[in-house]
């Protein structure tokens, strides 16, 4: 045997040896590492995973609204007129609309002050803000809105700190000063439009007369009073409403931000029409929602491969995916891939993704045909929406949907109205057989039932049975529930990696002790070896010995 190391005196190789016996008792410990190396490997693919879920739940979640499917073109025969856009549930067609004149606000003006510096008046300025009624001479309140009470003191009582001090009001009224060239003028402009926010301004004055034309009653404005006498500003422009009709319908409003004129559709007035009819066209936008499908189609794809890398099986076993044969990434792909193979409870007609174009291949990804789709959205195109998002329908007109929660399950429930909401009064009924929960007008599914918090509207009709509403969950819903359920603290995918990481710990303790048990067979093994070492050294010192007496016998004879 070659010697590397010598020992004390024999020439045995100690650390050779006993290197050679470690490597041996090492063997556990190698174990232990490959164990937890493979673990550490298992939690890196599942934060890849959850990743992977995620972004698929960013994609799913934004078309599980209908705003996405129930798409709408809206086009204005002149933008000049007025513009408009939708919600998506407007009714398709066109209208005709003529402007006749616009929304303004009213605007107030006190006569000319040679300087902003120049002195007013103290007190308190009440503003107030209603319709003015000419042929009666009378101001009606606006019930919506408060007075403003604004103190005016020797630290603001000049023309400028009025201003000021009404801008600092944060009201629904503003002032500023105009300098015509020879004056400054204050300006007090009501910052809404239309005839029910005219303006009051009622004025407490220090000199004690709260109607003449000097001092703080300077300001005073009541449009029922004479000039001079409590009507002392100048109204430089009329509130007015906006006047339009659609379709031979006067419509009347006081914006010229009209949301509730036509169902779901918002007008944008910027100038009247001339007398002439305006053409408005709504129609559906299938290019958003050929778009839509298709982001569902790319999204999934993306899961798939991921999903695929991290369970594949390569049978040089050399590429094969760190959660090959695991029972959670099973659970993964089997969950996403039930809710995708499933149909839709749905009152309509498309009921499962094949028949939108939608289906899986050979290879297990989706694929789209968009000659499926086309047909689809020009046959059934409301269905769309349905398909994908969470959507309810009722059979009787004055009942419609206003809300669901997590725990409410897909189905077709009856509905009784026992009682009718009001602002005073809260509605009563029953959903699915159930005495509902109500809050003015809605009727509420009761805890416990398979109509859990599936709230309704109920606008009007009669008493007793009212029909069925019929909640369905789309696809992109039940997706976007089942991903948060996985990637939730108490979901599968968060156990298995804590069970891991409890293994992983495991092993760190396992390899800890053996290393200190290796630590002491090392140092046994040195101890026995040098010992023998020794023994050896002193028996070769023994046979040298002995060696040389017998030479010198056997020279004597």
């Amino acid at each position: 045997m070659g010697i590397s190391s010598a020992g004390i005196g024999s020439g045995l190789d100690v650390n050779g040896i006993v290197t050679s016996l470690m490597a041996i008792e090492q063997k556990p410990l190698t174990d232990v590492t490959t164990q937890k190396t493979a673990y550490q490997s298992q939690i890196s693919a599942y934060g890849t995973l959850k990743s992977a879920l995620s972004t698929f739940q960013t994609a799913v979640s934004a078309l599980s609204t209908a705003s996405k499917f129930n798409a709408q073109t809206v086009t204005s025969g002149d933008s000049s007129v007025f513009t408009a856009t939708t919600d998506g549930s407007a009714t398709l067609g066109d209208y005709a609309v003529t402007v006749s004149q616009l929304a303004k606000s009213q605007k107030l003006s006190l006569t000319g002050f040679a300087n902003t510096s120049d002195t007013i008046g103290t007190g308190t300025l009440t503003i107030s803000f209603g319709s003015y009624d000419s042929v009666g001479n009378t101001f009606t309140a606006n019930a919506a809105k408060t007075d403003v009470a604004i103190p005016i003191t020797s630290a603001n009582n000049t023309l400028a700190g009025v201003r000021d001090a009404i801008n600092a009001s944060n009201s629904s009224v503003s002032a500023t000063i105009v300098n015509d060239g020879t004056t400054n003028r204050l300006v007090i402009t009501s910052k809404d439009t239309g005839e029910v926010n005219s303006l009051k301004i009622s004025v407490a004055d220090d000199d004690g007369n709260n109607t003449d034309a000097a001092g703080l009653s300077q300001l005073a404005y009541d449009p029922t009073a004479g000039v001079g006498s409590g009507k002392n500003m100048t109204e430089m422009q009329t509130a007015k409403n906006a006047l339009l009709n659609i379709d031979g319908i006067a419509v009347v409003k006081a914006s010229n931000t009209i949301t509730d004129a036509i169902s779901g559709m918002t007008l944008n007035l910027l100038t009247t029409s001339g007398g002439n009819s305006v053409s408005l066209g709504v129609a559906s936008n299938k290019d958003v929602v050929k778009a839509s499908v298709t982001a569902f189609v790319d999204a999934y794809n993306k899961l798939d491969t991921t999903l695929r890398s991290l369970t594949n099986f390569d049978p040089t076993g050399k590429a094969s995916g760190a959660l090959l044969g695991d029972a959670t990434a099973r659970s993964v792909i089997n969950q996403v891939k039930k809710v995708m193979t499933n149909t839709i409870t749905s009152s309509g007609t498309i009921t499962s993704l094949s028949q939108i174009g939608v289906g899986f291949q050979a290879s297990g990804q989706l694929a789209l045909d968009s000659t499926k789709l086309t047909s689809a959205l020009a046959s059934n195109f409301s269905d769309i929406a349905t398909l994908f998002t969470t959507s309810a329908k009722a059979t009787d007109p004055q009942i419609t949907y206003s809300g669901s929660t997590s725990k409410t399950l897909a189905g077709t429930y009856a509905i009784t109205v026992s009682q009718l909401g009001t602002s005073l009064v809260n509605a009563a009924g029953t959903i699915n057989g159930v005495a509902a929960t109500s809050t003015g007008t809605n009727l509420v599914g009761a805890v416990g039932d398979a109509s859990e918090g599936l709230n309704v509207n109920v606008s009007g009709g009669a008493l007793g049975a009212r029909g069925t509403i019929n909640f369905s969950i789309g696809y992109a819903s039940q997706l976007n529930n089942v991903i948060t359920n996985l990637l939730s603290d108490g979901g599968i995918l968060a156990s298995r990696t804590d069970g891991i990481n409890s293994s992983i710990t495991r092993l760190d303790k396992q390899a800890d002790s053996i290393n200190i048990r290796l630590t002491a067979i090392e140092a046994r093994y040195r101890a026995q070896f040098t010992q023998l070492d020794t023994l050896m050294a002193s028996m070769t010192t023994t046979s040298n010995f002995l060696t040389q007496q017998i030479a010198a016998i056997n020279a004597n004879k």
